[in-house]
Parts: structure tokens; C-alpha cells; sequence
């Protein structure tokens, strides 16, 4: 009798939290509300969490039930990070010290390094400090130490 069409739309949870708005738990506006990128990059694994060094908790979720997007989106950087600094539990030396890396601080470019058998033995050391000493660290402002010049070719 009528000539209407009812059509049903599903809806993610990402996608009703984008269109209401609103701040997260950090303060800023919501991802999926603000970056375009959020929609498109699908859902987002526990595992990038877990990569990041954060343990898997309610806390890492956001507003529409899924991990937070800033997981995604910071996940690159993290990786860069974990691809140019020495490996946990690795030996690194500073000087004349040996230490082992315990933690990281990507947001500092810095690992902490435990010279001693205390937990008060631990320094923050920037990747910059320790690449003069360890091949292979590479720290994100290479203008803060500087690459030995390769020796001149002879001819023999």
C-alpha cells in the first residue's frame, strides 16, 4: 500500500563513536572523529599493543569497545624505534662500562641500561651516547654524533 523502501544498515562501533564525537581518556578528541585514517584502516589487533610494550588491559580500549587507534596509528614509529635500538636483555657498552638493556624509551629515542646487580644501577642512555660504542644502534638525530670517515683507498 505504501511505496516506501525500508533498507537496514549495520553499523561498527567505530563508526557510531566517529559520528557522535567526544574526547577519549587522553584528553583529545576522538580518533575516529578527527583522523580520517581511523575508518579506513579496519580493526585494530592487541598484538600492536603488545609490540608497543602495553600490557593488553581494558585500558587500551576506547570508546566504540575496539583497541584505541593511536596503536595504529604510533605503530610505525615503534617499529622504526625497535629496529634501530640494541634488544632487550641485549650487552651494550658505554666506555669502559658494560650494561645490559632492561627497558625502552621510544618517546626519549633511550634505553635503560643496568650497569649493576640494583635496580638503582639503571641509566637512561639515548641511542646517540651508546652508537659510538655498539655497531648497529642507530639514534634518530644523527646529527648528534658523527660517522667515523672510511679510510682512504691504496693502491697495493
Amino acid at each position: 500500500a505504501y511505496d516506501a523502501s525500508i533498507a537496514f544498515r549495520e553499523f561498527r562501533f567505530i563508526e557510531r563513536s566517529g559520528d557522535t564525537s567526544g574526547c577519549d581518556t587522553c584528553g583529545l578528541p576522538l580518533c575516529c572523529a578527527t583522523w580520517s585514517g581511523a575508518r579506513s584502516m579496519g580493526p585494530v589487533n592487541v598484538r600492536l599493543a603488545r609490540q608497543q610494550g602495553v600490557t593488553p588491559n581494558e585500558k587500551i580500549l576506547g570508546c566504540c569497545g575496539e583497541v584505541k587507534c593511536c596503536m595504529r596509528y604510533e605503530h610505525d614509529t615503534y617499529k622504526e624505534f625497535k629496529e634501530r635500538a640494541p634488544f632487550r636483555n641485549s650487552t651494550v657498552k658505554l666506555g669502559d662500562r658494560e650494561g645490559k638493556v632492561v627497558d625502552y624509551s621510544m618517546v626519549k629515542d633511550s634505553v635503560f641500561v643496568q650497569f649493576g646487580p640494583r635496580r638503582a644501577d639503571q641509566e637512561l642512555l639515548s641511542l646517540g651516547s651508546l652508537a659510538r660504542d655498539n655497531p648497529g644502534i642507530i639514534p634518530a638525530d644523527t646529527e648528534e654524533w658523527e660517522l667515523p670517515e672510511p679510510p682512504e683507498p691504496t693502491d697495493s
